[in-house]
């Protein structure tokens, strides 16, 4: 408790002191217990490295993404946390226990792995989930709303597709 207290009072006086000069980028972000306690405000985009000891939350991070909770708007990196969203766009390779994006391009691994609108790149997980996905889903479970592409797993599933389910191997064009 005593440690959780002097880090968040740490994290809140450099906050002030970045307060002062009002960045609006920084090549270092250092977070505690997200928005509320990290060094940065989260509107500060970031540009070079984000550490996440519990969690953190910016608008922007374009570069190296590495803890235990990312949380975002529009991530351009290589992120490397136990959970990851992106609320707005991810771009770049992500590998989680479980990733959540609003759209992507690029490479997603982990257990989890859905995106909510568009997804072009590769799903690599035991469950993968996107919306209008074009490329490659390779998983247990695999799920699109409308595919471009293949899906190989035990479960795959085009909600649009000539094949609606077809185990082993799917595809669509």
């Amino acid at each position: 408790m005593k440690t959780r207290l002097f880090a968040c009072s740490l994290a809140a006086l450099l906050s002030a002191t970045a307060a002062l000069a009002a960045p609006s980028w920084t090549p270092l972000q250092l977070g505690i217990a997200g928005s509320s306690c990290q060094i940065f405000p989260e509107e500060t985009d970031v540009v070079g490295l984000r550490l996440n000891l519990a969690a953190s939350r910016n608008t922007t991070v374009t570069g190296i993404d590495l803890g235990l909770v990312s949380l975002g708007d529009d991530i351009r990196a290589i992120r490397a946390n136990l959970f990851n969203t992106s609320e707005m766009h991810f771009s770049g390779v992500e590998v989680g226990i479980s990733n959540y994006d609003a759209a992507l391009a690029g490479l997603a691994v982990g257990f989890f792995n859905s995106v909510a609108g568009d997804a072009s790149g590769i799903l690599l997980g035991a469950f993968n989930k996107a919306n209008d996905m074009t490329g490659l889903q390779i998983g247990i479970v695999n799920q699109a709303v409308s595919l471009r592409g293949v899906q190989i797993g035990l479960i795959n599933l085009i909600d649009d597709g000539p094949l609606t389910f077809f185990p082993v191997i799917n595809m669509a064009f």
